[in-house]
């Protein structure tokens, strides 16, 4: 068995990578909660089809980028007129409200005062800030936007703000989609994460133009993967593999990103498709019936295609463990929603105030609403930090024996929570199991995202040594857990 360093990084309980016995404990997925609206996307250049919304945490300044559209159905039902696409800009300091910053820069409707600082683009763009240590000024952000002939190309800015086209990036997938790429200082390479298809009929990964203009069709969207250590010579693609196998679902997005509170690991938000036509019966009682069924004799699939979000997990960016389960669904019935588009997340994630007094940050992540109704309105969901998924062990009692491993540190620190009778007791095992004295927390109650541990024992005395976690459990969840270093004030 390979022995696993984990050092003083923070584990995050998302998996079962790290288990090596478990009786009553389970993974379990946790759903964000709505905390409102943070940007009404209802300017002249905005509209009903605004989306492929990404969130750049710059130092602090969370910077918001997003597609202005919209699309209105012609009162015939025959077509959908859309306005041109353009790329705007907002700000935030809090993550809780959204400003649109004037960039004076391209006119629309015969003014410049507005937010777009791109109006070349024809569907979808990403950006992202390079964290690269040897990355070049002039190249510090950068955009993917697939373009026309299924590439896609690559921009390049200094600012943020002003961006130039350079060169084609890759041309092996069907780029219609937010493809997302990123500095991993783990592995010390890039990734890119691209949409392809396969199925009947599709050549290289790509579309032909006979699938693009079919009201249906039999082609799979996935999601795939390379990698670099300059931004120019990549390794050959990969399709993702799901780990255990899963149905060969539509993934519309991909949304991969390393996990800011524990680098080691990616987390992706997959905006799942699936075609309802045969379904029709249905359509009669979603909301918006008139305005539906004009979306559905116009333009087929934008009115029968149904749309939610789930959450996948990797450790090396190839392997993904994904739910079955939506993590985000449209909700309860009401006016604008069970639309193709709903469950679509921004990129990127904000670590925000609590709302209540005196509570601890949480995650907070974006997602648009009555997308293809009335303008878009980004809203905020929020969840416990580290809170997407954890060990779950409901009232009757359970345990979880890790695999050996190694840390650093003389403290260890849990993100758990239990209910009044519940608990999380944790004691440090030999490699062989045998429990090493000294080092059992007794039952541990409450509800933190950062407690300490106390043993009787120094775990400076185990650091580097190899021992497991016996982890026992009743009505108890385990977010995370991390060692940390000894500090030295000498």
């Amino acid at each position: 068995m390979d022995i696993i360093n984990i050092g003083s990084r923070r584990e995050v309980c998302w998996d079962e990578f790290l288990m090596d016995q478990t009786e009553g404990v389970r993974v379990q997925m946790h759903r964000p909660e709505y905390r409102g609206v943070v940007l009404d996307c209802n300017a002249p250049w905005e509209g009903n089809v605004c989306g492929y919304f990404v969130l750049v945490n710059d130092r602090g300044l969370f910077r918001l980028y997003y597609r202005g559209m919209n699309h209105d159905v012609d009162q015939d039902a025959k077509t959908i007129k859309s306005l041109p696409a353009t790329i705007c800009y907002a700000e935030s300091r809090d993550g809780k409200a959204f400003q649109r910053v004037p960039i004076g820069k391209i006119p629309v409707y015969g003014t410049t005062d507005n937010n777009v600082i791109l109006d070349t683009i024809r569907d979808n763009i990403y950006f992202f800030k390079d964290t690269n240590p040897d990355c070049a000024p002039e190249a510090l952000y950068k955009g993917l936007s697939g373009g026309g002939g299924q590439t896609l190309w690559l921009y390049e800015s200094a600012d943020g703000i002003n961006f130039e086209k350079k060169r084609v990036l890759a041309d092996d997938g069907a780029y219609d989609s937010l493809n997302v790429a990123f500095w991993d200082e783990t592995t010390e390479q890039y990734f890119l994460f691209y949409r392809g298809v396969h199925g009947e009929g599709t050549v290289d990964g790509k579309w032909t133009m006979e699938q693009a203009r079919a009201r249906h069709n039999k082609v799979v969207r996935d999601v795939r993967v390379r990698t670099s250590k300059d931004f120019v010579n990549w390794s050959e693609p990969q399709m993702i593999i799901f780990d255990p196998e899963r149905d060969d679902l539509e993934l519309y997005t991909n949304q991969v990103q390393p996990y800011y509170r524990a680098r080691h690991m990616f987390i992706g938000f997959p905006h799942r498709y699936v075609d309802r036509y045969e379904d029709s019966q249905n359509f009669a009682y979603l909301p918006d019936k008139e305005h539906r069924e004009r979306l559905i004799r116009a333009v087929g699939r934008v009115g029968t295609a149904m749309t939610d979000a789930v959450v996948m997990t990797s450790r090396d960016g190839l392997h993904f463990r994904r739910t079955e389960e939506a993590f985000m669904t449209a909700g309860i019935e009401r006016e604008g929603n069970w639309y193709y588009g709903d469950g679509s997340f921004a990129y990127g994630m904000a670590e925000t105030d609590g709302d209540r007094p005196g509570s601890p940050k949480e995650i907070s992540m974006y997602m648009g609403v009555d997308y293809r109704f009335d303008s878009v309105k980004l809203c905020r969901y929020a969840l416990r930090l580290d809170g997407f998924f954890s060990w779950r062990c409901d009232y009757q009692p359970g345990a979880v024996v890790t695999k050996p491993l190694t840390f650093d540190g003389d403290l260890l620190s849990i993100n758990f929570a239990t209910s009044a009778l519940g608990y999380v007791r944790i004691r440090l095992l030999s490699e062989d199991g045998t429990p090493i004295d000294g080092f059992d927390s007794g039952k541990l109650f409450g509800d933190s995202v950062d407690r300490p541990v106390d043993f009787a024992g120094s775990l400076a005395a185990l650091a580097g040594k190899l021992v497991r976690l016996e982890i026992s459990m009743s009505d108890a969840d385990l977010y995370s857990f991390k060692f940390t270093p000894e500090v030295n004030f000498g």
